[in-house]
């Protein structure tokens, strides 16, 4: 059974070293968020926020050069 495109890219995204950062940043986020809601603050809570969108970029960074899910690397070239 031949495996798809997706599923053997996967393993080398594994290996990828953006991972490191993109994890620190959404383990801070959500720990910051949670943190702030239970001690009622909202400051901590929306600072914390901020590191959600940075988690997001670095993991569809690496989503995208390794073609994984709905983004792809762009066959297009500039001009």
């Amino acid at each position: 059974m031949v495996r798809s495109r997706s599923t053997r890219e996967t393993p080398t995204a594994l290996r990828s070293r953006l991972l490191i950062p993109a994890f620190v940043a959404l383990v801070a986020g959500v720990g910051g968020v949670a943190f702030g809601l239970t001690h009622d603050d909202a400051v901590t809570a929306l600072g914390a926020l901020l590191f959600l969108p940075s988690a997001a970029l670095l993991f569809g960074i690496v989503a995208k050069r390794h073609g994984i899910g709905p983004v792809s690397p762009s066959r297009r070239r500039s001009n």
